[in-house]
């Protein structure tokens, strides 16, 4: 049931991970809009992934090439995802396309959207991405 689109979420959990545990760079918040702008427009997925990375990379170098990786800042496996209540699938696709909205009226990255981010990495009640998505749209 992969759609498109699934793997930039997959890294960008990843990326938000890393982001928690040492902080972003100036370049973050920036690689966070386009990806989720490429999302919107159906860009290329695969180069969008490799830019997620390299920012994932430069915020947290030891990542690229630890040999007992945490999972903390790995890629997201979207099986969870689809593996989830339909109804927290349903709450998932709505938060991501929330942020697809700001992204495009919005030139910053609010906390909350890295928040959200995070979010689609667990399953949570439905009502926990409805709150969040209710402050990324404030």
């Amino acid at each position: 049931m992969k759609m498109q689109g699934d793997s930039i979420i997959s890294a960008l959990i990843g990326l938000v991970g890393a982001v928690s545990n040492n902080g972003k760079t100036e370049q973050t918040d920036r690689v966070i809009r386009e990806a989720f702008l490429c999302l919107k427009d159906a860009g290329s997925e695969e180069e969008m992934v490799q830019k997620i990375h390299a920012e994932k990379f430069i915020i947290a170098p030891d990542c690229a090439t630890c040999l007992n990786p945490c999972g903390n800042t790995s890629d997201y496996d979207m099986a969870q995802f689809y593996a989830a209540d339909v109804k927290v699938i349903s709450a998932k696709r709505d938060l991501i396309e929330a942020i697809c909205k700001k992204m495009g009226s919005s030139e910053n990255v609010p906390e909350d959207v890295y928040q959200g981010i995070a979010y689609l990495g667990y399953d949570l009640e439905p009502e926990a991405y409805t709150q969040i998505q209710q402050k990324i749209m404030c």
